[in-house]
């Protein structure tokens, strides 16, 4: 059986993704392997992150999230397209409904953007969390946002990512991945 040069490196091409297409593992996108390292954040909790992402220069941040409620921590892509974000909150959440929260942030997303195209909330299965989506508009082209409530032990996390809605189906499995790496750090292991 033979096979073009072509079906040849659309077979490498598979072979990459189905190989490494997890976190521990790296994630091939685009012609390259993303790697993966646990961080800490805020000094409560630990994440898996991509390593090609820094935290977003504050002069960018003020221009790309305008409002002073933009979130604490920004990372980005080298191009700035790709974006996380994380705000810790200081609040009791033993007893909190965090699905209730989003839908109640959903709610609020859609009071204020009627025109932007919201989706059902969904919990994540290895955290206490739940995030929703929704698609908005920018200058040139419209974007694709999830937005993340969890309990993180005596703190509210609030999660957000956003891209370009052209390539949301190759970055929204990692964020939601790296949203389920999320851990609160406890207090033998902050010592």
């Amino acid at each position: 059986m033979k096979y073009t040069e072509e079906e040849i490196l659309k077979k490498r091409e598979e072979r990459k993704r189905e190989k490494y297409s997890t976190l521990e593992t790296g994630i091939y996108m685009d012609g390259r392997i993303m790697q993966f390292q646990r961080q800490e954040l805020f000094g409560e909790i630990t994440v898996m992150l991509p390593d090609s992402m820094q935290v977003m220069p504050e002069e960018y941040a003020r221009i790309r999230y305008p409002s002073h409620f933009r979130p604490a921590l920004i990372l980005t892509t080298a191009d700035l397209a790709v974006n996380l974000g994380f705000t810790l909150i200081r609040q009791d959440t033993e007893d909190m409904d965090t699905n209730a929260v989003a839908e109640g942030t959903r709610a609020a997303v859609r009071r204020a953007h009627p025109d932007f195209r919201t989706y059902p909330c969904v919990c994540l299965s290895e955290n206490r969390g739940s995030w929703f989506a929704f698609r908005s508009h920018a200058l040139d082209s419209d974007v694709y946002n999830l937005l993340l409530t969890m309990a993180a032990g005596k703190y509210l996390l609030q999660g957000s990512f956003n891209c370009p809605y052209q390539i949301y189906e190759k970055w929204k499995p990692v964020a939601l991945m790296i949203w389920e790496t999320i851990e609160e750090i406890k207090a033998e292991e902050a010592i």
